[in-house]
């Protein structure tokens, strides 16, 4: 006996019910149709997987060896950045770091020293950037370059030497314990040259480091630059409970009394990579919905042939009071739970799948080789899960299948009863 709480219709449990029952009469059809929703689901889920965890990745990596959280400049120099300036510096740096460690939510400061620079091994000249960070003290507790360090030994306080981006060691052809000559310009604008041993090989994933940049001892970059107690920069790595946004604005309120400075968070210095992290997002997240589409575009072959062969069954319902609207809802479930049962067992695959590599990660190598991603990230990268990401895709596909059914269901609501019994 058909349950109706209004004429005509069928309550939403029934539905459910017999949705469900009708998918159990054809299994072998069903489950074809649910595995080819299921692996579109699973391919999906692992590729959203992937992007998601190399986007951390990719922040992490960032802020661990570029970026830090935030940095605090000399007004007008964030502006003129990709031209290192010299001409906007910070002085009184125990002062400011005071300051800022004082701040809610600050974990660790450090100075650093940006400059324009060009490296010889004795034939080839080639410009890059020099960065001059403190030896001992506060660098390794801002950045992570000590766990970088591939080859030789990081960088010792009272010792001249420089660490070199492997990139930049591979386009020179030099090693661990070669010598090159550093060539800058002062801020005066004289020309500077010192001689320095290659002590280690920086391979951070981050090809501005590994292919653009080399690290000396901050006192031998102000002896150079003819800076003295100077930086160009004063990063800043905040507790893992802080809130980046909150924890700026209290810094910004901080130095405002001190003098013309400018804080900036690791996203507004990155505003050119976040906009392409966006632009990936959209154009994978097209790509990818088209796919599900195409998949779920099979449920409707295959409510199709099921309104055909229940064309009797159909006219009887009618017959018996149910609406063509309850007759529309009916297909339009087994189309969603078809979609859903589909969307679960590609979720789940995907889930274990992603579990595994979450462990033993994935080699970008073996794939690429050494080609550049646009991502900054190490040769392994370990996929992620969300679980929001996870379900609300799960939703969607039923969504979507039920969408693919549409026309059949609305086909099979437009039967003239009397016509349907007559089916055979």
């Amino acid at each position: 006996m058909l349950a109706e709480s209004i004429p005509g219709r069928l309550r939403p449990l029934t539905i459910l019910q017999l949705g469900w029952r009708n998918l159990r009469r054809n299994r072998r059809r069903t489950w074809i149709t649910a595995t080819t929703v299921a692996l579109a689901v699973l391919l999906v889920q692992v590729a959203v997987s992937l992007l998601i965890g190399i986007e951390q990745q990719s922040f992490d990596n960032l802020i661990n060896y570029q970026t830090a959280h935030a940095k605090l400049y000399a007004e007008g120099y964030f502006a003129n950045r990709d031209e290192l300036p010299l001409d906007y510096t910070l002085t009184g740096l125990d002062e400011l770091q005071a300051t800022i460690r004082g701040v809610r939510g600050v974990a660790a400061t450090t100075p650093r020293l940006s400059f324009s620079a060009q490296v010889s091994n004795g034939v080839d000249l080639y410009a890059c950037i020099g960065v001059g960070i403190q030896v001992t003290g506060s660098d390794h507790d801002v950045f992570r370059i000590p766990q970088a360090v591939v080859d030789g030994e990081y960088l010792k306080s009272g010792e001249d030497g420089l660490l070199m981006g492997t990139g930049l060691a591979e386009l020179f052809g030099v090693d661990t314990g070669d010598w090159v000559t550093v060539l800058t310009k002062t801020q005066a604008g004289a020309y500077e040259a010192l001689d320095l041993p290659i002590v280690g090989l920086v391979g951070t994933g981050n090809p501005l480091i590994d292919r653009n940049s080399f690290l000396v001892p901050l006192e031998i970059a102000q002896y150079m630059l003819g800076l003295e107690g100077a930086a160009t920069e004063l990063a800043i790595r905040f507790s893992p409970t802080a809130r980046d946004d909150e924890t700026i604005a209290e810094i910004t309120r901080a130095v405002q009394d001190l003098r013309q400075l400018d804080v900036k968070g690791w996203r507004e210095m990155e505003e050119d990579f976040m906009a392409l992290v966006r632009v990936k997002r959209t154009g994978q997240g097209v790509f990818l919905l088209i796919f599900i589409v195409l998949a779920v575009v099979g449920i409707t072959n295959t409510i199709l042939m099921a309104s055909f062969e229940r064309t009797r069954e159909i006219g009887m319902m009618m017959a018996m009071g149910l609406r063509g609207s309850g007759i529309r809802e009916l297909f339009l479930t087994e189309g969603a739970l078809t979609g859903l049962l589909g969307g679960a067992l590609g979720s789940l695959v995907a889930v274990a799948i992603t579990a595994y590599f979450a462990t033993v990660g994935l080699d970008l190598t073996a794939m690429y080789g050494d080609m550049d991603i646009g991502y900054p990230v190490k040769d392994t990268i370990y996929p992620a899960v969300n679980i929001a990401v996870l379900v609300a895709s799960w939703l969607l596909t039923g969504v979507l299948a039920a969408l693919a059914s549409f026309y059949p269901a609305a086909r099979a609501s437009r039967h003239i009863p009397v016509e349907a019994l007559r089916h055979v």
